[in-house]
């Protein structure tokens, strides 16, 4: 936090100048107006020692709590296969690649951070009383048929949330012959949720086609049975009436047929298993984003669709769901300190205006 050269000599003692003496100093160099220096000035308040600058946050009751507690198959049951080719010649591990262990969580980051719930969550951890990451070791094993083997554990096990084909996945297939097309995910979990709350099964993405059952029944996803179809999309699932607080059950059936199918795959081919390089990859079927679950209040926002073309106003649409057609909903923009510096008020589903002051480029 020293002084820009711009405007003198840089000044050691900057840094440990006041809350107020820092907001002085910023604002003094005219390079934004009121209210949006708030915002900076908040910005550089973080910087200061911790207690300086304090978030409201919602009681984390008022939204449910989650305990998740999964029994993966042990550790030792995975270990990075070799990729690129099958001679290997085209492997080449990254010094990330090669920090990843089934000790671990895979992706631990929270995994919406445009919307986390409860105020003053971190954007890149969420509140995890609220959510509870399912990445990790899962049972795997290729599927014969779309028969579910319910009760009764897979031959084998895969790194979530790292497609079949990554090295990192620990299944990884050595030739294209042995690409597999149909699989099974398999994971035991315990849960506990606060009393009225609902809980929700999120998934990243998964390539291609995923069938879902919790405890032997088929979930639902947007009025249709537990199938989703489209590698690129998240995806989620209501279960607050079939989850048990202990020994649920969790099989997700994955149809992946790459480019011995019709759906859309890019680039994607099998006989890039064989001879990766080119214009083509190998395929990246199964799980390949996070999974997840987290708990919220009965009535609760599912989409937010922001508009920020406008320098001055920012429009807001908020979805809810357990709500009906106009169930009244606030907005407010808040500066890093937490202080509202804008407001307004509408109903679920409809486009709400929130003029903003502007903010006045300074220069470089």
């Amino acid at each position: 936090l020293t002084r820009p050269s711009r405007w003198g000599t840089p000044d050691a003692e900057t840094d440990s100048k006041s809350a107020f003496d820092l907001c002085r100093f910023i604002t003094a160099a005219e390079t934004i107006m009121l209210p949006a220096s708030v915002a900076l000035c908040a910005l550089a308040i973080l910087l200061l020692p911790a207690g300086a600058a304090s978030h409201r946050a919602a009681s984390p009751s008022a939204l449910g709590e989650l305990s998740v507690v999964s029994h993966r198959p042990a550790a030792s049951t995975w270990r990075r296969t070799q990729c690129g080719s099958p001679s290997g010649d085209a492997d080449i591990p990254t010094r990330w690649a090669s920090e990843v262990s089934a000790d671990t969580t895979p992706l631990p980051a929270y995994p919406r951070p445009q919307m986390v719930r409860g105020r003053g969550g971190d954007r890149d951890k969420g509140d995890p009383s609220l959510w509870s990451n399912l990445n990790g070791l899962w049972e795997w094993e290729p599927a014969a048929d779309a028969a579910p083997p319910f009760g009764r554990p897979l031959n084998g096990s895969i790194l979530v949330p790292f497609p079949v084909e990554s090295c990192l996945s620990g299944v990884a297939p050595a030739s294209s012959a042995t690409l597999v097309a149909q699989m099974w995910y398999r994971l035991v979990f315990d849960a506990a949720v606060a009393d009225g709350a609902k809980t929700l099964l999120h998934f990243g993405a998964v390539d291609w086609q995923a069938t879902v059952y919790l405890n032997g029944l088929l979930l639902r996803h947007d009025g249709r049975l537990g199938n989703h179809t489209g590698g690129y999309d998240g995806f989620g699932f209501d279960v607050t009436d079939r989850l048990k607080h202990a020994g649920n059950e969790l099989l997700v059936h994955v149809l992946d047929p790459s480019d011995a199918g019709a759906q859309p795959n890019g680039k994607q081919r099998v006989s890039a298993v064989d001879r990766p390089g080119g214009d083509t990859y190998t395929p990246s079927s199964g799980i390949w984003q996070t999974v997840w679950m987290e708990a919220v209040p009965p009535s609760y926002i599912s989409t937010l669709k922001i508009d920020q073309a406008s320098t001055t106003n920012v429009k807001v649409t908020a979805f809810v769901e357990g709500g009906g057609a106009t169930t009244p909903v606030r907005f407010e923009v808040v500066d890093r300190d937490g202080t509202t510096v804008a407001e307004a008020a509408g109903a679920a589903g409809s486009e709400v205006s929130i003029f903003v002051a502007p903010a006045t480029a300074g220069a470089p």
